[in-house]
């Protein structure tokens, strides 16, 4: 609760227990004044051993806290501190877990490199603890055919906010079935991508099996490179 000095009109902040039910002196931090406060709810008169008991000593507000106003003796209200220290406490908890939860997500492969046992864990919740080859990457390519040859140009895209690794590509020709008429790899010249950033490549090849239909490239993981 808050109190006032009656002679220098200083607050004070005091735990309201610890006046007692039927009150008791109270004696000012910074003027040394000594007086008679009662409690918060109205009590029966004091009994006169209640003045045999050492004054309360009570210590001024910080300067901000003061007021020219004299306020009334009112209790505190602790409610509104307790429950902004709790939203801060939760707010901490659900940062730690949201950041925990990026280790475990982004770092998987990682994580599962180095504690083999974390792959069983991952495969346990339905998450592959190696992502799939260029996760956060796009192709973009356009084909053109000449003389029975066919190049592809393009570019490689990083649509994160990260970091990305840039596997090893695979072309697919394949006709109007999805059956593989050809196939061969190459490698982007760039190894890793930063956010945003893309890459550009050039592949060809100088014959187009007879009944292609469709052309593709695609990410391989990093074996099948070998």
């Amino acid at each position: 609760m808050i109190l006032s000095c009656p002679d220098c009109g200083t607050r004070f902040a005091i735990d309201a227990d610890k006046l007692r039910p039927d009150g008791r002196r109270v004696k000012c931090g910074k003027c040394a004044h000594v007086w008679f406060e009662s409690a918060p709810e109205p009590e029966p008169e004091p009994e006169a051993d209640t003045f045999d008991d050492p004054p309360l000593s009570v210590t001024p507000l910080e300067p901000e806290e003061q007021s020219p106003i004299p306020p009334r003796n009112l209790p505190a209200i602790h409610r509104a501190k307790k429950a902004r220290s709790a939203r801060i406490g939760w707010l901490a908890v659900v940062t730690l877990l949201a950041a925990i939860l990026a280790v475990l997500w982004f770092g998987r492969a990682q994580i599962a490199t180095i504690v083999p046992q974390a792959e069983g864990i991952y495969a346990a919740v339905g998450l592959p603890a190696f992502p799939p080859p260029g996760e956060g990457l796009e192709i973009e390519f356009d084909p053109k055919t000449e003389n029975g040859s066919l190049t592809l140009k393009g570019e490689i895209i990083n649509t994160t906010s990260g970091v990305r690794d840039v596997p090893g590509l695979r072309v697919l020709i394949t006709d109007a079935k999805d059956q593989t008429l050809k196939e061969w790899t190459f490698v982007s010249d760039v190894a890793r991508l930063g956010p945003g950033e893309t890459a550009a490549f050039t592949t060809s090849t100088d014959s187009v099996p007879d009944g292609a239909a469709n052309v593709s490239i695609l990410f391989t993981n990093s074996d099948e490179n070998r």
